[in-house]
């Protein structure tokens, strides 16, 4: 067996993950059948570290690429989950921090304050890059034959996003797009607005706004950027400054969630290049 960095990633968040299922079993409906799963991925991911260079194409494609989907599944399913050690949501106390470190509440007074069409198309595609963003330096590294900072830099990713969801079932804050209206007037007829808003309020999980994951992913993939190659960093840098700075404006996240976020990838970065 050959486990990389990134198997041991996915591993321990299904086993903590599970953990807490087990304790908190009396709070999550057929909590047995989340359980279940994990021991059927636990030994999908043992199975494919198995996986010799020998192995057709297609199955290594797998092998290399399965951390990356785990985002989005590990993400959906945290839905679930964030109401199984407190039956509550904390907002109440992330919009205290919020208007203590920003005298105010940026994301309600950021579209009132700059109420561009323009600006406001721009921000809510560069929200909506978060699934180029995910992958892309990864692909631009894989395809380029760069395995080991392929490895690297999803080691990174997967690490950052999973330490996200793990803070959610123990502070789970909705955001504001749940509790205050949605932006409305001339900026609510662009087409990017309404895409993105389609987008999140079929496929966001409630109480997974602190700290914000587009953020922490988005800041960790443009420092491994920044690392392995100059042209890709360049080309993410607008786009992960403008999801930033969407996150905020479009009402999809405290300011203060993005402001962790950023904390969190910063610190990941450090952890993963210097001390490990």
């Amino acid at each position: 067996m050959n486990f990389l960095p990134y198997d041991w990633v996915a591993i321990g968040y299904l086993a903590l993950t599970g953990a807490l299922i087990l304790i908190f079993q009396k709070n999550i409906a057929r909590w047995y059948l989340y359980l279940f799963a994990r021991v059927l991925c636990i030994i999908g991911i043992i199975a494919l570290t198995s996986i010799d260079p020998s192995t057709p194409r297609p199955v290594q494609f797998v092998r290399d690429w399965y951390p990356l989907s785990t985002i989005a599944l590990f993400y959906f399913e945290m839905g679930k989950l964030t109401q199984m050690v407190f039956q509550r949501f904390f907002d109440e106390a992330v919009i205290r921090w919020e208007k203590r470190i920003f005298k105010g509440m940026p994301s309600l007074e950021l579209s009132d304050r700059f109420p561009s069409i323009i600006l406001s198309e721009i921000l809510h595609l560069c929200y909506f890059s978060y699934y180029v963003i995910a992958v892309f330096l990864a692909a631009w590294l894989y395809f380029s034959g760069r395995i080991g900072p392929f490895q690297e830099t999803v080691f990174a990713e997967t690490l950052t996003f999973n330490l996200s969801l793990l803070c959610y079932p123990f502070l789970p804050a909705t955001g504001p797009r749940y509790l205050f209206e949605k932006i409305q007037g001339p900026l609510s007829k662009g087409f990017f607005f309404r895409l993105t808003h389609s987008i999140v309020s079929r496929g966001s999980s409630k109480g997974t706004a602190f700290p914000s994951s587009h953020v922490s992913l988005s800041v960790i993939v443009l420092l491994y950027a920044l690392r392995f190659d100059n042209i890709a960093f360049f080309i993410l840098l607008p786009m992960c400054i403008g999801l930033t700075l969407s996150t905020v404006y479009g009402r999809f996240h405290y300011a203060i969630d993005a402001l962790a976020g950023a904390v969190l990838g910063i610190i990941i970065f450090f952890i993963t290049t210097v001390v490990i």
